[in-house]
């Protein structure tokens, strides 16, 4: 132990060396300083927890404290704050005084303190260890003693008034680390005490701001970890506490903040007022920095702890601040309204489920007084951004008790788009208007928002607008195809028909007994009879023949829809078909040449609607002579037939769409009478070889269902049945043996939020596809379509030898 001072006396001097010594070996000495911090943490901090007290040493522990000081005082910030929070976890306090209370004297007393100082400062910033350094001569070593002094009227006395404020700031700190000088019970009273016998007043060389905000934000503290315990407590002490935090300054961003403290403060009612302003300027500040965080390792109020507090929905923030923005749209406070817009976006964005609480708390009242007010174009687009995402978030329950506002809004909204710029306009706001009219008739769907869906669907100037704009598209021609998503008409162009393709789910939801969908099967000059938001299906085909990719999708799924809808109106009424053979066999020719398409997606949207065209065969003579005089059909087929037989000789176009030609074939062999070309096609020695070179590695669920057709038209012999029955045992089995890892099936609900346009025209993209059938969904989902399919077959076959 001889040795053991004069080891700490060359340490501490090394590393004195490091700080203040010349800059010429900079990477030498950042090497050494960084070793001598590593024996401080590793050995010499152990050291004072156990053979420090133990061989009860002041010497030793005095030269330990002198070079931690050090490190907290003279090392750079990061290096430092890593330090003391290093110390502050480690039970610091605790040990602190503990070793006050084993060496009794001034000098450790002062040491143990100025330590305690140097931590405070670093781990809650703006110097609150200066009340530690100024009242450290007056400071008792005794704990008991420290919540004594704490419960003592200090008016009228300057060191103990300097003592308490000491006090409060080690008392908060400790509070962080879970360390408690004295009961919860006792902080809590003597905290009380302090107040009733102070009233919040503090020694003018302390800063007021600074010490109430601390006071506020360690009373908050305590009596929620009081609650927790049920501790009573004082309710004149919180009485005053509340006065003086409505009559003084003081400020809710400047320290570090427990959650729990957060939580107790916005539970109560009587604070609304100053909690207003508090929230406020935490808006705008979060606006100018988009973080309010001052150290990675500090726990100062930022977005996500505002978020969680909102999320959990035991607090009144939600309330707040949609009362701050309607108080600043009242007072057309511009700059305002965009802070709380933006920390409400945010807040969706981290939490989207919470869009049905600020709905419940009448946000879409106070975002509709935007519209009506002449606001800026910026203002507008944040706002219109923030319609959206509750609208994309927010559960259908909710709507249902605010169809008359959001009725009102959404006529605002109609009013604000049709006053709006040209179509061609990039204007972003006009974009996110689109969006928001697609969600309302989205959410019609299912049975909510119907009034202001109507609204839309009837709208006069848009559905003239729409149709303008289809005109315009139509008459480009083959330059269309160069009107992508990156050119204004292009991106105005797919949202508008992302807006129909919205309303055709709407008007089949809310206004399917008004409807007569055969209205949609003629020209565009036939179209002035419409009231409707809708297109005419030729016009739809145009779009596919000639528009990018986007727009063929989009289109192809407005067709199926509108298709869709037609056939079983005319299965259901058992009416003639209105257009002219010209107009369907255009409709054929097209669907016909979109399944070569390269996108997946659309050349399954053009074998789905050529499937329900086939279907009409059945309604009469004139749908009969059209669809047999059909030739791509066969040429569609005979890709197939090769695809199955001899997979290396078709083209690359075709790879991806064999389940689309399996579903046409399928839908060719239900017809009353079967091409002649068909049945020649698939001939005995055609089967043969695609049974042959079926494997279970590439059968779908399609091509099952081909094959029970077949079976059911004795195209198939009892060696092909045989075959099958086998291939598709193989099938059942290795689907069920490969259940434990089948893809899980992904949410329906998307967690993404816009931030912009192109985030909007994304969202709504992914909606569209999610009314797509049970194909489009996920693997496990094939699987189960798959095993459906082969039981189904199974059971035909069953059927079949029974027969015999």
């Amino acid at each position: 132990m001889l040795f053991v001072p004069h080891s700490l006396l060359l340490l501490k001097e090394a590393l004195i060396f490091c700080l203040e010594g010349n800059e010429d070996q900079i990477l030498h000495k950042k090497a050494l300083e960084d070793s001598i911090i590593e024996t401080c943490e590793t050995y010499l901090l152990p050291w004072l927890e156990s053979a420090v007290v133990d061989g009860n040493d002041e010497e030793t522990l005095s030269s330990i404290l002198q070079i931690f000081q050090i490190i907290l005082s003279r090392a750079s910030d990061n290096k430092s704050v890593k330090f003391a929070e290093m110390l502050a976890s480690s039970s610091w306090f605790s040990l602190s005084f503990g070793f006050m209370g084993l060496f009794p004297t001034d000098h450790v007393k002062s040491a143990v303190y100025l330590v305690i100082s140097s931590i405070v400062d670093k781990v809650l910033g703006f110097n609150y260890g200066e009340t530690i350094r100024d009242a450290c001569i007056y400071l008792p070593p005794d704990p008991a003693e420290l919540m004594y002094l704490l419960g003592q009227c200090g008016s009228d006395d300057f060191n103990l008034a300097s003592c308490q404020c000491a006090i409060l700031v080690i008392l908060y700190v400790c509070s962080f680390y879970n360390e408690r000088l004295a009961a919860d019970n006792q902080i809590l009273a003597s905290v009380e005490q302090y107040i009733l016998l102070n009233g919040g007043k503090f020694p003018h060389e302390v800063p007021g701001s600074l010490m109430l905000t601390l006071l506020v934000h360690l009373y908050a503290f305590v009596r929620g970890i009081s609650f927790r315990c049920s501790i009573p407590h004082s309710p004149e002490a919180e009485k005053t506490l509340f006065h003086a935090m409505s009559c003084n300054e003081w400020d809710l961003l400047l320290i570090r903040v427990h959650l729990i403290a957060l939580k107790w403060l916005f539970q109560n009612g009587e604070l609304m007022e100053p909690l207003s302003f508090q929230l406020l300027n935490f808006c705008k500040t979060f606006c100018d920095d988009r973080i309010i965080t001052l150290s990675g390792s500090s726990q100062f109020v930022d977005i996500q702890m505002i978020a969680e507090l909102v999320y959990s929905g035991e607090n009144c923030i939600s309330s707040l601040l949609v009362s701050l923005l309607n108080q600043m749209v009242k007072e057309g406070a511009e700059d305002e309204i965009l802070s709380v817009a933006n920390v409400i976006t945010e807040i969706l964005v981290t939490f989207p489920c919470t869009s049905d609480q600020f709905m419940s708390c009448g946000i879409v009242d106070a975002l509709g007084s935007i519209y009506v007010s002449p606001y800026s174009s910026r203002i507008k687009t944040v706002c219109s951004l923030l319609i959206f995402n509750i609208l994309y978030s927010a559960s259908g329950v909710t709507f249902t008790c605010d169809n008359d506002v959001w009725l009102a809004l959404t006529m605002k909204l109609l009013d604000c788009f049709n006053s709006s710029l040209h179509h061609t306009s990039s204007d972003q706001e006009r974009k996110i208007l689109i969006g928001i009219l697609c969600l309302i008739l989205n959410h019609s769907a299912n049975k909510v928002l119907i009034e202001p869906a109507k609204a839309i669907i009837l709208n006069h100037c848009l559905v003239l607008m729409m149709d303008g704009i289809v005109q315009e598209a139509c008459a480009k021609g083959p330059s269309l195809f160069q009107h992508n998503q990156e050119t204004a008409f292009g991106d105005f162009l797919i949202l508008m028909l992302l807006l129909i393709f919205f309303s055709l789910q709407s008007l089949h939801a809310i206004l399917e007994a008004s409807i007569d969908w055969q209205d949609f099967l003629q020209y565009s000059d036939e179209t002035q009879s419409f009231s409707v938001l809708g297109i005419p299906c030729h016009d739809l085909c145009r779009l596919m023949h000639f528009g990018p990719s986007p727009v063929k999708l989009i289109a192809s799924q407005c067709l199926l829809e509108l298709l869709t809808r037609i056939s079983d109106q005319r299965s259901f009424l058992n009416a003639e078909l209105r257009c002219s053979a010209k107009y369907l066999k255009s409709i054929i020719a097209v669907t016909e040449g979109m399944v070569f398409s390269q996108d997946s997606r659309v050349a399954e949207n053009c074998g789905a609607c050529l499937s329900v065209v086939l279907g009409w065969e059945r309604f009469g003579i004139k749908e009969k002579a059209m669809i047999r005089e059909s030739k791509w059909s066969r040429l569609i087929l005979e890709e197939f037939a090769v695809a199955l037989t001899a997979p290396g000789l078709t083209s690359k176009s075709f790879t991806n769409q064999q389940k689309v030609a399996a579903n046409i074939a399928v839908s060719l062999l239900q017809l009353s009478q079967v091409p002649d070309w068909l049945t020649s096609l698939f001939n005995e020695s055609l089967v043969s070889g695609i049974v042959a070179n079926l494997s279970a590695r590439n059968v779908t669920a399609e091509i099952v269902n081909l094959f029970s057709e077949l079976m059911a038209k004795k195209y198939l012999n009892q060696e092909h049945i045989a075959g099958l029955h086998n291939l598709f045992q193989v099938c059942r089995r290795q689907a069920y043996e490969g259940g434990g890892s089948k893809a899980q099936p992904s949410s329906e609900k998307k967690t993404g939020m816009a931030r912009s346009s192109e985030d909007v025209r994304a969202l709504l993209f992914d909606m569209m596809l999610g009314h797509r059938a049970v194909s489009y969904t996920t693997v496990e989902m094939e699987q189960e379509r798959l095993l459906r399919e082969i039981d189904s077959f199974f059971f035909q076959e069953s059927s079949l030898r029974e027969q015999r």
